[in-house]
């Protein structure tokens, strides 16, 4: 290898070993910069039930990268006085907007009713109730159990599916370490579920069955699970008329044939005889054509 191979090298390593510094000093620059941009954020000191109402003692400021900041986050704990919390909030997660009531919105039963929607109570026994592990936010399936004249069960059918609960006794949110032993579950449904609801009831008992997590599969075999459906509004038709072939007009009668005439001589003493024209008929009745043949003049 001669000098201008090594000297070709040579810089060829050069140009490598300073490209590699710049982009090191690059990368460095940027990540300084990324890590220098940070925003105040107001986060959870602990996990934050549903319904808590926040108190200073609740939440922190901390500082984090602006670029991982979520939308609706709050500063200063000013920002969120007297609120309570409307969605779980874990530990060191930042406070958003959207998991908290509306300012001013009293806490309780009412707040939780959607619009269009209301809130209708069952007793539950501990048959009837899942032996206590139906919870708020959980979702069941309402079962009305018919019974006939001596008292025993004749048959069930579900008549409500998928139906979240607002609360279970006087309580509104799911406890973790326990079932709750009520004597009453409160169901979120419409209006024309509240009116299948009363009138099961009078017909039965009604006994509630507890879905799975993210079960929202509905049986389509099930009966009233809505209000009836009104009658179908009568339809008008258009019928055409049925047109009747007319009858065949009365065919005429064949004109009677002329009556064959007859002709007799009537002979009277000395008188010239009298020819006499006589239908066939009249003749055949009398019996004259018989006595009086046909004779020409």
């Amino acid at each position: 290898m001669n000098g201008k191979s090594l000297a070709m090298l040579g810089l060829a390593a050069l140009s490598g070993l300073g490209a590699m510094y710049g982009t090191s000093r690059m990368l460095a620059k940027n990540q300084s910069q990324v890590v220098s941009e940070t925003q105040e954020v107001l986060v959870a000191v602990h996990d934050l039930k549903v319904e808590e109402i926040l108190k200073p003692e609740s939440v922190k400021v901390v500082s984090m990268p602006k670029a991982s900041v979520p939308a609706g986050t709050f500063t200063t704990y000013q920002d969120v006085q007297d609120r309570w919390v409307l969605i779980r909030t874990l530990e060191g997660e930042p406070i958003l907007d959207r998991k908290l009531a509306p300012k001013g919105s009293p806490a309780g039963l009412v707040s939780r009713i959607h619009p269009g929607m209301r809130a209708f109570t069952l007793e539950v026994n501990e048959h009837t109730g899942v032996s206590g592990f139906i919870l708020p936010d959980h979702r069941v399936d309402v079962v009305l159990s018919l019974s006939n004249r001596s008292g025993t069960e004749e048959e069930s059918e579900t008549i409500l599916q998928d139906i979240p609960v607002l609360a279970s006794g006087q309580v509104f949110t799911r406890p973790d370490d326990r079932s709750i032993q009520s004597r009453t579950v409160t169901l979120e449904v419409t209006p024309e579920q509240v009116d299948v609801l009363v009138a099961a009831r009078t017909k039965g008992s009604l006994s509630l069955a507890l879905r799975g997590l993210n079960d929202h599969v509905r049986l389509v075999s099930v009966k009233h699970e809505h209000a009836p459906a009104p009658a179908p509004a009568p339809v008008e038709v258009a019928v055409k008329p049925v047109e009747l072939p007319l009858p065949p007009p009365p065919t005429a009668k064949p004109p009677a044939p002329a009556p064959e005439r007859r002709f007799v001589w009537i002979y009277r003493g000395q008188q010239k005889p009298e020819r006499v024209s006589l239908d066939k008929e009249t003749m055949d009745q009398s019996g004259e054509d018989a006595a009086f043949p046909p004779i020409d003049p």
